[in-house]
């Protein structure tokens, strides 16, 4: 049995708390993953994120930790509808930081394209959204064996 797990990363960018963010969730993912697979268990992750320089801050986290082989990173272009949501869940100017409905847009977006490409990359993998105990008892968005 192979497990797979998955996080869709919300940041829209990796100034200021999306860069933490970004390291955070990267790092939760990648210690479960090679952990697991220590433990002689057959593990996969995935992490999703919407922008080239997110993806990028990625890709040098895949390198500094060693993840290469267990971890991957999608990334899909925003489409024209995927940016009309977030602007206008951006709403009125709130400053510098992200509004919680830009956040919470920018984790759907994440988490259909994270589902996407792993039935694309894993084609045999059933999601297990119910029962069961999660690695490591983080509520993953998205939990799956083949």
């Amino acid at each position: 049995m192979k497990q797979i797990l998955g996080v869709a990363c919300p940041c829209l960018s990796v100034r200021d708390s999306g860069a933490s963010a970004l390291e955070l969730d990267f790092l939760r993912l990648s210690y479960a993953v090679a952990h697991l697979n220590w433990k002689g268990e057959d593990t996969h992750g995935y992490i999703a994120v919407l922008r080239q320089e997110i993806r990028d801050a990625a890709q040098g986290l895949q390198r500094r930790y060693g993840v290469e082989e267990v971890v991957s990173i999608v990334f899909a272009s925003l489409l024209v509808t995927d940016m009309t949501k977030l602007v206008e869940a951006a709403g009125s100017p709130h400053g510098d930081g992200v509004s919680e409905d830009e956040a919470s847009v920018a984790h759907d977006i994440a988490l259909n394209t994270l589902r996407r490409e792993i039935a694309a990359r894993e084609p045999d993998a059933v999601e297990k959204t119910t029962g069961g105990a999660l690695p490591f008892g983080v509520e993953w968005d998205y939990y799956g064996v083949v």
